[in-house]
């Protein structure tokens, strides 16, 4: 039989308490010593006086009904309902295993633990064949530290506020840094939450209450957050045009370029192996040559990222782009 870590199996155990008893009735009620068998038989491992307490920390939430009996017997009533099941294929799972890895990887400690708690929710929610695989899956899943890197540090009690906002529609006021600490600012500032964005950290996109402005903010550098009774102009969120946005750069509004970098094979290698946005499209041409084209808003991010493979590179356009490009690579060659 499975053994389940201690520190999980509370949760687990109480969860399959819950589960046991929704399927019952009056007539088939089940007593302290029929649950601790059950349980035992799935592994748990335990004796009657855990099964007690467990059930007086479930009749807490939710209202047991008992049999006059002796022994006692235990059920819910029509009235109840066990939370969900849930049922994935096993690519499904897989991909859920992957992705919270991957985020696990990306992210400061604050979602780290979310991700982690995310999990034994779902162990809890689902059927035992299929927990077991999910664990089985975690063992032989990994995702490795990229150049992105991890996301910096998230102020757990900012996180919570910021995302409820963003949820419930209302506005927070908060103290917001530049990112060159000396300036910070201990003026209060009010903002309306309107869409989440991840790139190897969290960045909210918001309007200014002050001036209206649309405006993408690091969640690491908001402080003092506080819900606020404002509602949210939702429909704002319209305004955010995201078909070419890249990185954590902007608000989506700046300018959009159209690239087209003419290289050779080992550039274009790396392209087809990581595509880095969705209008990316390699076409190959004569003599050895590739041309890369996509289709994303105006940065700094996307120059640096081609300076990395200046010496692939036989033409960009546009030209005002190749020069950046150039510029970057050659001071990266002096320094060199």
């Amino acid at each position: 039989m499975p053994k389940y870590n201690a520190d999980k199996g509370k949760v687990h155990r109480q969860n399959q308490i819950k589960r046991l008893l929704s399927m019952t009735s009056e007539v088939s009620a089940l007593s302290i010593t029929e649950i601790a068998e059950k349980l035992n038989h799935e592994g748990f491992e335990i004796n009657r006086k855990t099964v007690e307490r467990d059930i007086e920390d479930i009749s807490i939430a939710h209202p047991l009904s008992e049999t006059d009996s002796n022994p006692r017997r235990f059920y819910f009533d029509g009235e109840f309902k066990l939370d969900f099941e849930l049922v994935f294929d096993e690519n499904q799972l897989q991909t859920i295993v992957l992705a919270l890895e991957n985020l696990k990887q990306m992210s400061p400690k604050v979602i780290k633990n979310l991700c982690r708690n995310v999990e034994t929710t779902l162990v809890s929610k689902l059927p035992k064949a299929l927990a077991k695989e999910f664990e089985h899956l975690k063992s032989i899943s990994n995702a490795s530290p990229t150049v992105l890197g991890e996301g910096g540090d998230i102020d757990g009690e900012v996180l919570d506020t910021v995302l409820t906002c963003l949820r419930k529609g209302k506005v927070f006021e908060c103290q917001y840094s530049s990112p060159d600490e000396a300036r910070f600012s201990d003026r209060k500032r009010s903002f309306a939450p309107l869409k989440l964005h991840f790139v190897g950290a969290p960045y909210i996109y918001v309007y200014d209450c002050e001036n209206g402005h649309i405006k993408m903010l690091r969640i690491s550098r908001i402080h003092k957050a506080v819900k606020t009774e404002l509602s949210v102009d939702k429909k704002r969120a319209k305004e955010i045009k995201l078909d070419h946005v890249f990185g954590a750069y902007g608000r989506g509004d700046e300018k959009i370029v159209e690239y087209a970098i003419k290289c050779t094979k080992p550039m274009s290698l790396k392209f087809r192996e990581q595509k880095i946005h969705p209008s990316q499209e390699i076409e190959v041409l004569k003599d050895g040559l590739f041309e890369i084209r996509f289709t994303v808003h105006d940065s700094d991010e996307v120059v640096r990222l081609l300076s990395q493979y200046g010496e692939f590179i036989q033409e960009i356009k546009p030209a005002s782009a190749y020069e950046r490009v150039r510029e970057i690579w050659k001071k990266g060659l002096q320094a060199g």
